[in-house]
């Protein structure tokens, strides 16, 4: 008997770490690591000591006789073209390695507390002996993790208990309903000279990349955008509500896990919408939409979709035929009529979903390239402003899963130790 891996995983790799056997693929580094669907379990050196159950924070370990059968051949299939990896052969292993930050203790501005703010945190305390001052605008941990997991994952939504424990350590302060702008410019301290808040040597920027890309087609300021739906549907206090929702047919544009979350809500029936831990207001909002088709539509083919193949299977499942995978469609324009593709056909539908994707915006005083929505960085240091770093989405782009912030969070944390090493600091 082995453990398997299910679609629920977040990509942590903290499993990878404790796995005696080198059993657990693909690991930080290897190709696929961060883009595919999870982590696997290659069940012909799997030794079944449950270390990996013991340490993932979703649960998304389990003993393959506890685990759905799709699960088991899933993570079994992921091996089938690949030989088995010796328990001693750890070549493929990148040893992290850190240069000692010297000059005692230091001061260090996480702002945001997400998954990449936290895992940072989680990194400097482990590497560092810093004073950690994490700031978010809002009164809750978690960010993407709070607000942006679908109701119906509650198992993902488990790693905030980690972040809770990180915040409570005696070398972090919380600091929620905090604007970083304030430390940088007020409060009658200002900044240091060098573009950093008074008293800290660092800061990380973890911001994230909420803001969902444009279409660019007529009609569409009159559709409701992945940022605001998803806020809405967990309960972000600063969400929109979304326009009335109007049945039967609806259309959601884009090809990611996003887009298949918002298909699937959609599709939920009454009972469906029970089981998550929607607030009651949304859930009798969905319920009562009279939705009861949903058109996904890609605009490149299927090789190119960003969707995992479990979150497919998920989708399907709830929605059967009542969901339409449509490829290789260009929308051109939305009207009450519906979508009008390219090729001059109109999709009858009462409502249009965007979720293309998601990008960043400027942070005040740093660089932006607006073309990919990033602050401009070398493995996480922010080009051009010294002691200013930056990790997650707003350092690489809006791709990966919770879990690839963490190897993230690890290289920024990394550059920031080594850069720092026998600085002078005015915040020591």
């Amino acid at each position: 008997m082995t453990f398997v891996i299910s679609g629920d995983c977040c990509s942590d790799a903290s499993c990878v770490a404790v796995c005696p056997m080198n059993s657990i693929h693909p690991a930080p580094g290897e190709p696929g690591f961060g883009t595919g669907a999870s982590l696997f379990v290659d069940p012909r050196t799997c030794i079944d000591c449950g270390a990996c159950a013991d340490i993932c924070p979703v649960d998304a370990a389990k003993p393959a006789d506890r685990s759905a059968p799709a699960d088991v051949e899933r993570n079994a299939a992921y091996f089938a073209d690949r030989e088995p990896l010796e328990a001693t052969d750890l070549d493929t292993w990148e040893p992290v390695s850190y240069q000692v930050w010297g000059g005692g203790p230091r001061r260090v501005l996480v702002v945001g507390a997400g998954p990449a703010g936290m895992y940072a945190t989680r990194e400097l305390l482990l590497r560092t002996t810093a004073e950690i001052t994490v700031v978010d605008r809002s009164e809750h941990l978690g960010g993407l993790v709070r607000f942006g997991v679908a109701p119906d994952h509650p198992q993902t939504k488990q790693i905030i208990d980690t972040f809770e424990r990180l915040v409570r350590h005696p070398r972090v302060h919380w600091r929620p309903r905090t604007d970083a702008a304030a430390l940088r410019s007020g409060g009658g301290r200002g900044s240091d000279g060098r573009g950093l808040p008074d008293g800290y040597d660092a800061v990380v920027h973890a911001i994230g990349a909420r803001r969902s890309r444009r279409l660019g087609i007529a009609g569409e300021d009159t559709a409701c955008t992945a940022e605001n739906f998803v806020a809405w549907y967990n309960g972000r206090p600063d969400a929109p509500p979304p326009p009335a929702l109007v049945g039967p047919g609806a259309v959601v544009v884009g090809n990611g896990n996003v887009a298949l979350d918002i298909a699937r809500l959609l599709l939920s029936d009454e009972e469906q919408l029970r089981r998550t831990d929607l607030v009651p207001d949304v859930r009798r909002t969905l319920a009562a939409s009279g939705i009861k088709k949903v058109v996904l539509l890609g605009r490149r083919g299927p090789d190119q979709a960003a969707y995992t193949e479990p979150a497919l299977r998920e989708l399907l499942a709830v929605a059967g035929d009542r969901v339409e995978l449509r490829y290789q469609a260009r929308p051109t324009a939305w009207t009450s009529a519906g979508l009008t593709l390219d090729s001059g056909e109109v999709i009858a539908a009462g409502n249009l979903f965007t979720a293309i994707g998601f990008e960043g915006r400027p942070v005040d005083g740093l660089p932006f390239d607006a073309e990919r929505g990033i602050v401009p960085n070398v493995r996480g240091a922010v080009v051009g402003r010294p002691g200013h770093y930056v990790a997650g989405w707003i350092k690489r782009g809006a791709r990966g899963g919770i879990g690839v912030n963490k190897a993230c969070a690890q290289e920024t944390v990394m550059t920031l130790v080594s850069s720092s090493r026998g600085a002078a600091s005015p915040g020591s």
